[in-house]
């Protein structure tokens, strides 16, 4: 059910108005994107095309990204569960004894790096190390959205780079590049960005802590948590059991489940807990009223209650992706980026656009790399650049990207498990910023680009490459 080109761009600068008008008259995202439907079902009915098939499209597309759904209705009832055991106030307390107020920031994007390079998922480095930090933080006095985006470029790091992570091994097998071959050629752009991003998060923590620190404050906040909980070792069980599945490579979702049922079963015994009172807590999150505002603020939430509106947003984004691939929407207006490829430059930018393009769309990491993949492959290897220089173009775009759209999945994700809003966080996304710079930079420069026989797929000098013939 492929459609022209002139239907392609028509229903999609409709979408495009439908979204950004409710946008910014301050809706929400969930009734714009279920709009999207209603638009393709009025287009199909226009263009007399099967509406049940099209259905199917996006009924496909969310099945595709299920798991995603899934995860994060987990992280719901983990994020229940773990306050209710006191696992996440024992990690504020002893976080908020160790580590001073003018490391913070840096600190907590370097260990949610380590975090996720370990164990290879952002979600889950997100959901433990990094929804600790948010509490330790706020307590300090520094702003949501800042610390929130010291997590999410950490987070994102070892998405980006470990072995385990699904996204490095989707990406440099769409590309035709070997595994290590891709992480080492994302090394150029990677690490020279995250050394940046530490270090203005070094300059921005130490601006924080000198100017809102109030030890008082933290004080009568560690109060208020060893009066409510009781704070052991035993309620650092529940993390430990997290990584150590993450690290065996378990899947995400019995991961994050485990650790909540894991943290359930440590609520009973250190918290006296009862089998209803978890069971509350995992639906509808826990409920304290400590008299300390910052305790309420902080550990009144949790539950996948909480997790709807975000569970609705994913599916109908899904939905709408998976329409408009399927439909060949999405291959028209990312043919309109590649007729035109001349040099280097114009591969890595057209990349670049196609990754953020069919990111926005498809509305996950894995169909940004799957159709950038697909289209891109063959033209690089026609012009004799090295699949290793794509892969990495698409992680600098597809992966980091996601977290820059309000309506993508990654961003929706981070927004819950963080509690904090897209406009908070934005700001200090500084590592995907940075990644796509020093892409453009090495692009134009001829600076870590590599290049291939086209009939062989063999390494050769940057003078015998048909591109730069």
């Amino acid at each position: 059910m492929q459609i022209s080109m002139r239907d392609s761009l028509i229903l999609m600068a409709v979408i495009i108005v439908e979204i950004v008008v409710c946008v910014r008259l301050g809706l929400a995202l969930v009734i714009p994107l279920l709009m999207t439907w209603l638009i393709m079902y009025i287009y199909a009915v226009i263009t007399k095309r099967d509406w049940h098939a099209v259905e199917g499209y996006a009924l496909d597309g969310v099945r595709a990204g299920f798991q995603s759904i899934m995860i994060v209705a987990a992280v719901g009832c983990l994020i229940g569960a773990w306050i209710l055991s006191g696992t996440v106030p024992t990690l504020i307390y002893y976080g908020l004894r160790i580590v001073s107020p003018g490391i913070f920031l840096p600190a907590t994007m370097i260990l949610c790096s380590i975090l996720s390079v370990c164990t290879g998922t952002s979600y889950g480095s997100a959901a433990s190390a990094g929804l600790a930090c948010m509490g330790i933080g706020l307590s300090m006095g520094f702003p949501a959205g800042v610390i929130a985006g010291a997590v999410i470029c950490g987070a994102l790091f070892g998405d980006k780079l470990s072995p385990f992570s699904d996204t490095t091994n989707l990406s440099s097998a769409m590309a035709g590049s070997t595994l290590f071959g891709h992480i080492r050629s994302m090394l150029w752009t990677t690490v020279p960005s995250w050394l940046i991003s530490v270090v203005i998060f070094a300059v921005i923590g130490h601006r924080y802590s000198v100017a809102n620190y109030d030890p008082t404050t933290i004080e009568e906040y560690l109060g208020g948590l060893s009066a409510n909980f009781n704070l052991s070792v035993l309620t650092l069980i529940p993390v430990i059991l997290v990584i150590v599945l993450l690290l065996f490579k378990v899947p995400a979702f019995p991961t994050i489940m485990l650790g909540a049922v894991g943290g359930g079963i440590t609520a009973m015994i250190a918290q006296g807990s009862t089998f209803k009172d978890v069971m509350t807590a995992m639906l509808s999150g826990y409920s304290i009223e400590s008299g300390i505002l910052l305790v309420d603020k902080l550990l009144n939430r949790g539950g996948i209650a909480s997790m709807y509106s975000i569970i609705c947003i994913m599916i109908f984004a899904m939905g709408m992706g998976g329409m408009l691939d399927k439909m060949g929407i999405l291959n028209n207006l990312l043919g309109l980026f590649v007729k035109k490829i001349k040099n280097v430059p114009g591969l890595v930018v057209s990349t670049m656009l196609v990754s953020y393009l069919s990111s926005a769309i498809g509305c996950t990491q894995s169909m940004s790399h799957v159709l950038t993949g697909k289209l891109m492959n063959p033209i690089f290897r026609e012009k004799g650049v090295a699949p290793e220089v794509l892969s990495r173009t698409m992680e600098d775009c597809g992966t980091l990207g996601g977290a820059m759209m309000p309506w993508h999945t990654n961003a929706i994700y981070f927004c819950g498990a963080l509690g904090v809003t897209f406009a908070e966080y934005i700001p200090y996304l500084y590592l995907s910023f940075l990644a796509p710079l020093f892409a453009l930079l090495f692009a134009f420069t001829g600076f870590a680009v590599w290049y291939i026989d086209p009939a062989t797929g063999e390494r050769i000098e940057k003078s015998k490459a048909p591109v730069n013939k």
